[in-house]
């Protein structure tokens, strides 16, 4: 095993590790450096999001290209302090099964996201990520 891959494992078990963090509801992206950004998930740094590109890594299909085509909010919430809503990709083409995968942005870095298949949007596969954050 090669240092940048350790180095590469140990970023995204911090990033996975941040995310599970208690004190807040944060993503946990890391920057190129290794350290973790102060981006933090909401519905409205998801709606920002909208249109913008990223890239799924694939353990055997390697990088895949994702775009965030919209963001779907619940009609309703049982509870007030519940912020739940879905981030809608779609995909370049190639089709993959649910998993936590690491995720790569321009601006946020990379960080692990659940992506579940969501069906076909003509003849694009599209992919779910589900949050539910307490505010």
């Amino acid at each position: 095993m090669k240092r940048r891959d350790i180095l590469r494992a140990g970023a995204s078990s911090i990033a996975f590790a941040g995310m599970l963090g208690a004190a807040a509801p944060q993503a946990a992206a890391t920057t190129a450096s290794g350290g973790a950004s102060a981006f933090a998930w909401s519905h409205a740094t998801a709606l920002a999001l909208v249109g913008q590109q990223f890239w799924l890594n694939h353990p055997e299909l390697r990088a895949i290209g994702l775009t965030l085509a919209e963001v779907q909010t619940p009609a309703a919430s049982a509870d007030p302090r519940l912020q739940q809503f879905s981030l809608v990709f779609s995909s370049d083409g190639a089709r993959f099964g649910a998993g936590t995968y690491d995720i790569d942005h321009a601006t946020l870095g990379r960080f692990m996201l659940f992506v579940a298949p969501a069906g076909m949007d003509a003849a694009t596969p599209r992919y779910r990520a589900d949050f539910s954050l307490m505010a």
